[in-house]
This record gives structure tokens, sequence and C-alpha cells, in this order.
């Protein structure tokens, strides 16, 4: 089971909040692999269906990570009015470029964690998104990975 900070995942969810009605999204940093802190990220898509990532601050974050020795712990983005589990949409744009799902994910062993705004309170699950031969396959080869808030 992965342990997250309760900060970690009040700030997804404050995030999420704040950016209605579009979608958010944003990348977690750990150190020796526990998350530690949340970046926010702008969603260029300005969406309540999907988010796209700013590459700018999506590079920023990598050289910010090369620099203190930090990881990625996990990718976010809210779903606004749906279940948190990767829609086919989000499994398709795991993979770089899009839909070349038989290919590695664009960040192998990193978590993709949802935040669904559509009950309260919000549910927070995280998930690994696994290559495959198709996106139908790649969407049954999700695999969610429990957590504990702490």
């Amino acid at each position: 089971m992965t342990r997250i900070p309760r900060a970690v995942v009040d700030e997804m969810v404050a995030h999420a909040r704040e950016g209605l009605p579009n979608e958010v999204c944003g990348m977690v940093h750990a150190k020796d692999g526990a998350a530690t802190e949340v970046f926010r990220v702008t969603n260029t898509a300005a969406s309540p269906y999907r988010y796209e990532m700013h590459p700018l601050e999506m590079m920023r974050l990598e050289s910010r990570r090369d620099e203190t020795g930090e990881t990625l712990f996990a990718i976010y983005h809210s779903h606004v009015a749906s279940q948190a589990k990767p829609s086919p949409t989000d499994v398709r744009n795991a993979f770089f470029p899009p839909g070349e799902v038989s290919q590695p994910p664009m960040f192998p062993g990193t978590f993709y964690i949802l935040v669904s705004l559509a009950e309260e309170p919000p549910v927070v699950r995280a998930w690994r998104v696994h290559s495959a031969a198709d996106v139908d396959a790649a969407i049954a080869a999700l695999e969610e990975e429990p957590i504990e808030v702490v």
C-alpha cells in the first residue's frame, strides 16, 4: 500500500476545487520514494473534460528534479463529474506520442492520481498505467494502487 501525506492529498483536492469548472493537473515530487510536494501545472486545454499539461512548466519541474535529486512520484489531475479512474483519453495521453500504448508509458513507474469531485468528500485514487497491444487492452491493464493517507 502506498502512503501519501495528508498535506499532499489536501493540496491536490484544493487545486481541483479551485480549478472548477475545468480539470486541473500537476505533478507530485518525492524524496527517497516518499511523496513530498505538489506542483500545480497549467491545464492548457482549459476544459472540464480533459487536461493537457503545459510543456514548459513540465520541463522546469524536470530540471528541478535533476537539481534536487527528487523523483516524480505522480502525475495528478481531476475529474469534475466522473469517477477517479483514468478515462480512455487519460490512458492514451500517458504515452508518447499519445496513443502509442504498445510503448512504455511516458513516465514509467509513476502513479497517475485522480481526484474526483463527483461526490463529497472528493475521492482520490492512484493508478499505474501499463503498455498493451491497444488502448482497450491498456484500459483493462490499469492497475489501482491502494493508498493510505497519513
